[in-house]
């Protein structure tokens, strides 16, 4: 028997299935296979919500971790009282690129998406002389990425563990008191793991 036979054989001990899908815009159409192997999808149906979280809420909180270091979500950058009022100088934005209306404002981004293979490590070092020339200076620096949950938390961490001299769960927790939703991805948390061994062995521990 030719393969294109087997495969052909097979084929007809194939059962009819039938699967819902739903698309990350919300459409929701039915995809069923008979047992001919042939497939048939309905017409897509547009659900009640779309296929992903919105967050409709706006997050201000602005957590002071240092002096001179402030760090939250991308909504408190589109509040220019709110940055005026902490007197903020600097804007480190982490793989959300705001727009950016208050012109006075130093601003660095950094591409950096929010998955566990991103590497972290390789972009603390600019990270920190940011962080630094703003409190250096006399001014005030608001780190964010989206949500402030995972990589801008991920950073300020790992400044708090290299400029404090704080063990990752020390900085962890330190800014947990400030900011209760962090959470980095499981792969920042590992090199952010590895970090601290790395500052260890450079400081001849």
């Amino acid at each position: 028997m030719s393969f294109l036979e087997k495969i052909i054989a097979r084929k007809s001990l194939l059962h009819s299935c039938e699967t819902t899908v739903t698309t990350i815009s919300g459409h929701s159409y039915k995809e069923k296979i008979l047992e001919d192997g042939t497939m048939v999808m309905t017409q897509p149906q547009f659900g009640a919500s779309p296929g992903y979280v919105v967050d409709t809420k706006p997050d201000f909180q602005m957590a002071l971790v240092l002096p001179g270091l402030y760090m939250g979500s991308q909504d408190v950058i589109q509040d220019a009282d709110l940055l005026q009022k902490h007197s903020v100088t600097h804007i480190l934005s982490l793989g959300v690129k705001p727009i950016i209306m208050d012109e006075t404002l130093t601003h660095m981004y950094i591409q950096l998406l929010d998955l566990p293979e991103s590497n972290l490590v390789s972009n603390l070092d600019q990270c920190f002389a940011f962080i630094d020339s703003a409190i250096q200076t006399g001014g005030c620096v608001f780190v964010h990425c989206n949500a402030g949950i995972s990589r801008s938390a991920s950073v300020v961490i790992a400044y708090l563990m290299k400029k404090q001299g704080m063990s990752y769960q020390q900085a962890f927790l330190y800014l947990k008191e400030r900011r209760t939703m962090i959470n980095p991805n499981p792969g920042f948390a590992q090199q952010l793991k590895d970090y601290e061994k790395m500052l260890k062995t450079l400081d001849g521990e």
